[in-house]
C-alpha cells in the first residue's frame, strides 16, 4: 500500500534538509527553543554517514598529532556532555594501545596520553597509564612479540539510534519530521523560501514555506547547492572520503577495544560488537553516489591484515560476516593527506540581495553535532532574536521502551519502530533502529522481515492518511 505522509503545517521557521546527526541534532535544538521545524531526508535518517561511522565519542587522540587542539578540546568536553544526556546509548570504553615501537616512540604516545587526559576534566573516566601486556588481561589474545601498551579511555555509542533519539525529542518538541521526502526544488521569495517536495514512496509532491533553509546534507551538501542552483562563486568545496568497517568472528573476550598502530602512521580501532569484533577505519578518497559506499577488497585485505599484526587469532577476508562504508564530508583545505584534514566544521551563509537565509554545514563529526546545533542556533539568531537560551546540554534525550539486543522481536516490536521511529523499509528496522540484521538467527530474521514487509504494506503508520 503506497500512502502519502501529510504536512502537518505549510508554512516554518526553518526547514532541514538533510536527517543524519547534524539535521537531527538542529532540529531538536530549534524546536526546544519555540522555533516551527520541518526536517526532511530523501532516504531513510542517518541512511548515510551517521549509521557508518566508528561509533565512537571521543576527543579524537590522533588528532593531537596534527595540533588539533581547539578540536580535540572541544570534543572532550562534549564527551562528558553525552555521557550525561544519553547514557542509554553512550558507553564508557577503556582502549589498549599495543606498543611495537615502529611509529612512534613510546615517550610521544605517552605525551599524548597525558595531554588527553588533562585537555578538559574527567568526570567518570580513568586516566591513561602504561601496561605489560605480558601479565595485563589486555594483552592475553595479541601476539608474543607485543609486551608493552597503554590504556585511555573514550565512549562508544550507537550512532543511528543517536539520530533517531534527537529526531524523537524534536518530534516531541513540536518538530515535524520526514524521510523519504526529497527536496526537489528550492526557491527564494524574498524574505522566505518556497520548498518543493516529493514523497520517494508514493510520489506526492508538496510545497512548504520557510524563513530559512538548512543544507545539512552530509556528503551531498555541495550536490544539494548544484542541483538547486544555488552555488555561489564562493562556496566551498568537499573532499569525499569513505571509511570502511568489517565485522569478523570474535578475537578475543571481554568489553574493552583496541586502538592499533599501523606503519603507515594510520591507527585502526578494534571494538567488540553484538557477539563478534568490529574493526576500522580506512581512508580513502571517494567519488560517485555516498549511499552506494561499500568495503572495497583492498580495504578488507588492508583491515584484515592490520588485525594478523597484532593478534594471535588469524583473520582473512573470507571470515567477514559484514561491512559497510560511511563517507565523511571533510572540509576542502587541499592537503595531499587525508589523515591531516580536519575533522571539525565550517557553515556558509548564503543570504543573496539581504533575503532569506540558506545555511550551509560543511564536514563535522558525530562527537560535536550538539555544539553545532548550538552555533547554528547563534546564527539564526539574527532572524530570530526571540530565540530562548541553550538547552540541550541539560535535558536527556528519550528512551527507547523495546529491548534492542533480543532473540525473538515479536510484532508488537515491530510496530513499535514504525509507527514510532519512521520505519519505511526493512533495512531501516534491521541495521538501523536496531541491529536484528547482524544478531538474529537467520530463521528469526527472516521472520522479521517478512512481518515488517507486511506491516508496510498495510500503511500501519500513525501519521499515515
Amino acid at each position: 500500500m503506497l500512502y502519502h505522509l501529510k504536512m502537518v503545517e505549510s508554512q516554518y521557521d526553518i526547514c532541514i534538509i538533510g536527517g543524519g546527526i547534524n539535521g537531527a541534532g538542529i532540529a531538536r535544538d530549534a524546536a526546544g527553543r519555540g522555533l516551527k521545524v520541518l526536517l526532511v531526508d530523501q532516504g531513510d535518517f542517518a541512511g548515510c554517514t551517521s549509521s557508518a561511522s566508528s561509533k565512537m565519542i571521543h576527543g579524537g587522540l590522533r588528532y593531537l598529532e596534527f595540533y588539533d587542539f581547539g578540536l580535540v578540546r572541544k570534543s572532550l568536553a562534549e564527551r562528558e556532555v553525552m555521557l550525561k544526556i544519553a547514557p542509554q546509548i553512550v558507553h564508557p570504553m577503556e582502549f589498549c594501545i599495543p606498543h611495537q615501537n615502529a611509529v612512534r616512540p613510546a615517550w610521544m604516545v605517552r605525551i599524548g596520553l597525558f595531554i588527553y587526559d588533562h585537555l578538559w576534566p574527567r568526570k567518570k573516566l580513568p586516566a591513561s597509564s602504561m601496561i605489560n601486556l605480558k601479565t595485563h588481561k589486555f594483552g592475553k589474545p595479541l601476539g608474543k612479540n607485543i609486551d608493552k601498551g597503554f590504556t585511555y579511555a573514550d565512549c562508544w555509542v550507537d550512532d543511528a539510534r543517536l539520530v533517531i533519539l534527537n529526531l524523537k525529542s524534536a518530534e516531541l518538541k513540536g518538530a515535524t519530521v520526514k524521510n523519504y521526502t526529497r527536496c526537489t526544488d528550492l526557491t527564494r521569495s524574498g524574505q522566505s523560501w518556497t520548498i518543493s517536495l516529493k514523497d520517494m514512496k508514493s510520489g506526492h509532491d508538496d510545497k512548504v514555506s520557510a524563513k530559512v533553509v538548512i543544507n545539512a546534507t552530509g556528503p551531498y551538501v555541495h550536490e544539494f547547492l548544484k542541483t538547486t542552483n544555488h552555488l555561489m562563486n564562493d562556496t566551498p568545496t568537499l573532499r569525499l572520503v569513505q571509511g570502511s568497517h568489517i565485522v569478523v568472528p570474535k578475537l578475543y573476550d571481554g568489553d574493552h577495544s583496541y586502538l592499533l598502530q599501523l606503519p603507515d602512521k594510520r591507527v585502526i580501532f578494534v571494538f567488540p560488537y553484538g557477539g563478534y569484533t568490529m574493526c576500522g577505519t580506512t581512508e580513502t578518497d571517494f567519488s560517485g553516489d555516498p549511499i552506494e559506499a561499500s568495503a572495497t577488497q583492498s580495504e578488507k585485505s588492508y583491515l584484515c591484515k592490520a588485525l594478523n599484526a597484532h593478534f594471535e587469532k588469524q583473520t582473512n577476508p573470507d571470515d567477514i560476516v559484514w561491512s559497510f562504508s560511511g563517507v565523511r564530508p571533510l572540509f576542502e583545505d587541499h592537503e595531499t593527506d587525508v589523515r591531516t584534514i580536519s575533522r571539525d566544521y565550517r557553515f556558509y551563509q548564503d543570504r543573496r540581495k539581504d533575503g532569506a537565509l540558506l545555511l550551509s554545514i560543511f564536514g563535522g563529526k558525530i562527537t560535536t553535532y550538539r555544539t553545532l546545533a548550538e552555533e547554528v542556533m547563534e546564527i539564526l539568531r539574527n532572524d530570530f532574536p526571540q530565540l530562548r537560551g541553550k538547552w540541550t546540554d541539560q535535558k536527556e534525550l528519550p528512551y527507547c521502551p523495546i529491548k534492542l539486543i533480543t532473540d525473538s522481536p515479536d510484532e508488537k516490536d515491530i510496530k513499535y519502530f514504525i509507527r514510532e521511529e519512521w520505519v519505511r523499509e526493512v533495512d531501516d528496522l534491521i541495521w538501523r533502529r536496531t541491529k536484528w540484521g547482524l544478531h538474529l538467527p537467520k530463521d528469526k530474521l527472516e521472520q522479521v522481515k517478512k512481518m515488517t514487509q507486511s506491516l508496510l504494506e498495510k500503511g500501519d503508520r500513525h501519521d499515515a492518511e
